[in-house]
């Protein structure tokens, strides 16, 4: 089977507050996790799996991602109002660079490399990942009906069932990335909501399939314990 996607967009925008002093410097991605930041592994992941477009949202000391990126053949664009958006504005602010099907996932994460193989195996076209629960605090979770993404949350009580949780990789569509920017345009809290409530929103009519990897080997780093979790329990387990 010929592999239809080949393009990664990575949300990399936000100002990291929560791991300063740490993010004064350097950009979330670039926290070191092990022998390499997160930034590179992703991108190291990406390619082993035959992405061959990877394209980086940016904004907090996007210089940094910007050397990067010129150094290893990638594309970014700069999300000039980050400070005051959120990651929906900075995914249709990139949304021009993006040509076809795609894979969207954010910066901030360390996984195992069969999160991008099962996500490009799957046949639905438009995916959310999920994992099962990971106490690991902040979580976002996902309310799923008949196999489909029905609606997620922080808040557990604001779903009629809690089934999986979000890891922060997807499988989009170019005909959904087309809805997406629809929304934008027309969504009074376009700029300042986060991208999983856009495409959660626009799920109503545009169904994405769920895939859940329950025991996937992922996290995300916003913070010190965190990053402690990531070094202690998460790092020994990957490929």
């Amino acid at each position: 089977m010929t592999q239809t996607i080949e393009t990664a967009v990575i949300l990399a925008a936000g100002r990291g507050t929560r791991l300063q002093p740490y993010t004064f410097d350097i950009p979330k991605g670039f926290m070191p996790v092990g022998n390499e930041r997160l930034i590179e592994r992703s991108v190291r992941v990406l390619k082993e799996n035959g992405i061959k477009n990877i394209i980086i949202g940016t904004g907090h000391l996007h210089e940094h991602y910007e050397k990067f990126a010129k150094e290893n053949g990638l594309k970014t664009f700069l999300s000039a109002d980050f400070a005051t958006t959120g990651s929906f504005h900075t995914l249709i602010y990139g949304s021009e660079l993006i040509e076809g099907d795609f894979l969207l996932l954010e910066s901030d994460l360390l996984y195992h490399s069969d999160a991008i193989k099962k996500l490009i195996e799957a046949n639905q076209k438009d995916i959310i990942l999920c994992s099962g629960f990971t106490q690991s605090n902040d979580e976002v979770y996902v309310e799923i009906k008949e196999g489909k993404l029905s609606n997620l949350s922080k808040q557990k009580e604001q779903l009629q069932s809690v089934n999986a949780e979000l890891v922060g990789i997807w499988k989009i569509s170019y005909t959904l990335l087309e809805e997406l920017k629809t929304h934008h345009k027309s969504a009074d809290d376009a700029t300042k909501k986060d991208y999983e409530i856009a495409i959660a929103h626009v799920s109503k009519q545009h169904p994405v399939s769920v895939l859940k990897l329950d025991d996937l080997a992922w996290c995300e780093i916003d913070n010190q314990e965190h990053l402690e979790r990531a070094k202690e329990k998460i790092l020994p387990r990957l490929d």
